[in-house]
């Protein structure tokens, strides 16, 4: 893998891990409406956040393994 490919996937993992966690804690909020859910949209969604917060950990090991390697000695 090249050094800007490896760097383009660690900024994207960094972004979706991001916009998981924003999800996550969204989906947790009762009250609010929430799109795309199948039952009550303003009560609190707990495997929407569950599933959100697991997708932010996989987007999370993903930035660590493809980060790129310091040149610095």
């Amino acid at each position: 893998m090249g050094g800007s490919n490896n760097r383009a996937v660690f900024y994207a993992a960094i972004v979706v891990a991001i916009i998981a966690l924003v999800l996550c804690v969204f989906y947790i909020i009762p009250g609010v409406t929430h799109p795309f859910v199948s039952s009550d949209p303003t009560a609190a969604h707990y495997k929407h956040a569950a599933a959100f917060g697991a997708l932010a950990v996989l987007a999370i090991i993903g930035a660590l393994v493809t980060r790129p390697k310091s040149t610095v000695r």
